[in-house]
């Protein structure tokens, strides 16, 4: 039997299954913040931290609806065949197994390839692509719910999931320089917008998508506080899509005007002190972007819908255009352990920084080499010098303020070692604790071939994910709302 055949409706994701999937990756998101915290407070973890149990419970309850989900089409179909013919739930199958993947790939990753802990990494952006197709293919095959609550829902979690390419910069842990911040941050809202514009049928669908991951994400912040761990910025430039439901008489107008509106809300949260980034860095872009919706409201353009991709894809292009330095990741892609160490690090607020180091046990064949700061692919270096037995200090001036993570690199017979602290460069502070001493683990000539490779392998099929996704979501359209602001 094939799908054309079939009733459309009845092969469908029940609206309730889709709103399980939305809780479970609001879970999910939460997990995935909480999990960077700890990444940051705490360094060093296992596969059995909570956070990971979050996420890992999270995933397999989406994964079982999704094999409901096929059950049930095959049911109707009574064909394989017919069955993988049906785009939304065979581009959710292949967004969530791919996800399932990149985990022991992940893992693989760093045994090989070592320091490379940063969200931008190739199997890290698997999981926030992949995801995204599988929302996007739920969204694409579930059934219209009332009021589009559940549409709303599941175009939030797209939205969530996609903001996680921003997620260092608002947790203030950047690993590449932070004029990056805004293209990515555009590039990730406006798709997700255009895809809530697409899928929620009412009137009022980036207020409504906004505001439900909006309170998703003052929920995150609420349980790190609660848990005693760091925290994200509020997201007060996603506000700025709202824009996209205001009564535009062109998509040009809607689309650059969104970009415009959330450029200059990143730009006043940096410069008021609500996210902790130099509004210098954002300045350009925003600016640009203001200048751009300016000539386009002045000459009124009409260029029709497409022009809305166009402007994604500009702002995509123009970040990768850009080229990315070599990241200097604040969780290192730590080896294998080698002692433990009594650390304290201090800052005296106006980025002065210094660590004091004691390995515990012996510490015959040490010898002093570094103490390093580094934040945002920004590195600075100074002496570490003995300051007693078995203990080693330095100190190093930085400029700027926010977050910086400062190591201690120290030479053995058996190799270096290094352990690190996070330090608030523009606030006086001292951190005592015992940390694990580990050899660093970093690519070398012979894997660096392979890794640019396989690097580029994950990024494309995380991109053609992701574009199947957005194809299946466009080919398979919604009810539109009857309101003028639809336009």
């Amino acid at each position: 039997m094939s799908v054309s055949t079939v009733s459309s409706d009845s092969l469908r994701l029940p609206s309730w299954c889709g709103a399980v999937i939305a809780i479970a990756g609001f879970v999910s998101l939460t997990a995935t913040y909480w999990d960077d915290a700890w990444h940051t407070d705490l360094g060093r973890d296992s596969a059995m931290i909570p956070p990971h149990l979050w996420l890992y419970g999270s995933v397999a309850v989406a994964g079982v609806i999704v094999l409901f989900w096929a059950g049930r089409v095959l049911v109707s179909t009574r064909s394989i065949r017919s069955a993988l013919r049906f785009a939304p739930l065979v581009v959710a199958a292949l967004g969530g197994a791919a996800t399932l993947a990149a985990a022991p790939l992940d893992a693989a990753w760093h045994s090989t390839f070592g320091r490379d802990a940063v969200l931008w990494s190739a199997p890290h952006m698997l999981v926030v692509f992949a995801s995204a197709a599988m929302v996007l293919g739920i969204i694409a095959g579930v059934r219209p719910s009332r009021g589009g609550v559940v549409e709303a829902m599941l175009a939030a979690l797209l939205l969530g999931g996609l903001m996680t390419a921003v997620l260092e910069y608002e947790t203030d842990v950047p690993q590449f320089s932070e004029a990056y911040y805004l293209p990515v941050l555009l590039a990730a809202a406006l798709a997700a917008g255009a895809v809530a514009r697409a899928a929620v049928p009412v009137a009022a669908s980036l207020t409504m998508t906004v505001g439900i991951y909006f309170v998703v994400r003052l929920v995150v912040i609420v349980v790190l506080l609660s848990l005693g761990r760091s925290t994200p910025e509020i997201p007060i430039a996603v506000l700025g899509l709202c824009v996209l439901d205001l009564p535009w008489r062109s998509s040009a107008l809607r689309y650059t005007g969104a970009a415009a509106a959330i450029s200059a809300l990143a730009w006043f949260s940096a410069a008021t002190g609500v996210a902790d980034r130099p509004a210098a860095a954002l300045a350009p872009l925003a600016v640009i972007a203001v200048a751009v919706f300016a000539v386009v409201l002045l000459a009124n353009l009409r260029r029709g819908r497409m022009v809305a991709v166009t402007v994604v894809a500009l702002f995509a292009s123009g970040f990768a255009m850009s080229g990315t330095p070599a990241a200097s990741a604040h969780d290192p892609g730590e080896g294998e352990s080698a002692g433990a160490a009594a650390v304290i690090g201090t800052s005296d607020g106006n980025g002065h920084l210094s660590l004091t180091v004691a390995p515990i046990g012996s510490c015959d064949g040490t010898s002093v080499s570094s103490i390093v700061a580094r934040r945002a692919g920004r590195v600075v270096t100074a002496p570490l010098r003995a300051s007693g037995p078995c203990s080693y200090a330095g100190s190093v001036q930085v400029d700027g303020a926010g977050r910086w993570f400062v190591y201690a690199e120290l030479h053995r017979s058996a190799g270096d070692v290094e352990v690190w602290l996070p330090l608030p460069a523009d606030r006086s502070s001292t951190v005592s604790e015992v940390r694990d001493l580990y050899r660093p683990a970093g690519p070398t000539a012979s894997t660096r071939t392979t890794e640019i490779v396989a690097g580029a392998a994950i990024y494309a099929l995380a991109a053609a994910l992701m574009t199947a996704g957005v194809i299946v979501v466009v080919r398979t359209g919604r009810p539109r709302a009857a309101a003028g602001a639809r336009a």
